[in-house]
């Protein structure tokens, strides 16, 4: 599980533990991205926003955080990601790959997709509640995926959304993990540095550049998937 992780919060903690208990995974890999094609605009370093998903997942014996993106040289591309993951474990180890519902579309569109599909099963992460009707409609526009969507309750929590609570001033306790928070606080992280410039002539304030969130998914190795369990590039 991954992207940009800018930050990490509450709910990529909840899908990959919902993708432990729903599919028994050896483990999750949360993979900060390295050098992504297209850098976002109020984006941590790659070692800051490492650091807190290190932060994160310590507590959790089947969560990691991996440098495999941080440590590569050049743009960091997931198809690479998958790949590498391949060489490293084997035939053996079965690949997932956790990825929210709205990144689909970007998927399906992917020029490498049959390519990327032919790496790793599909984990989808729904932003509202699952039904049958939502595994159907991604089966048939993704025919090639080996896919299951996870039963995940809906949030709104987003890395967005803490960025702009804490540039405001409000307080993230409940959004993002305990030591996460004590690093946003003592490094001061997307804070606001500035007062707000004054209002135009025409009465309207200058807004400061939206940032826009990270959604990019990362794979994570897993053992052997269970009978029972339902069937950026």
């Amino acid at each position: 599980m991954g992207g940009a992780f800018n930050p990490i919060h509450s709910r990529h903690l909840m899908v990959a533990q919902c993708a432990v208990d729903q599919l028994e995974v050896d483990r999750v890999l949360f993979v900060p991205s390295g050098q992504p094609p297209h850098k976002k605009a109020g984006m941590l370093d790659k070692e800051q926003r490492f650091e807190m998903v290190a932060a994160a997942v310590a507590d959790n014996p089947f969560f990691e955080a991996s440098r495999l993106e941080i440590d590569r040289e050049g743009i960091t591309w997931t198809i690479d990601t998958l790949k590498q993951l391949a060489a490293i474990h084997g035939p053996a180890v079965r690949l997932n790959f956790i990825i929210g519902e709205d990144n689909l579309v970007v998927l399906k569109n992917y020029d490498r997709r049959k390519e990327f599909l032919s790496l790793c099963r599909l984990v989808v992460s729904p932003r509202a509640t699952t039904d049958a009707a939502l595994l159907a409609h991604w089966q048939q526009e993704l025919p090639e995926a080996d896919l299951v969507i996870l039963d995940c309750p809906a949030n709104e929590v987003s890395s967005t959304l803490i960025r702009r609570w804490i540039a405001e001033g409000k307080d993230v306790r409940y959004l993002v993990h305990d030591a996460v928070g004590v690093i946003l606080k003592e490094k001061k992280y997307y804070a606001a540095t500035e007062a707000p410039e004054a209002a135009t002539d025409s009465g309207a304030a200058t807004a400061s550049p939206a940032v826009a969130d990270d959604s990019a998914p990362v794979p994570v190795p897993a053992g052997p998937p269970v009978s029972e369990a339902p069937a950026h590039p």
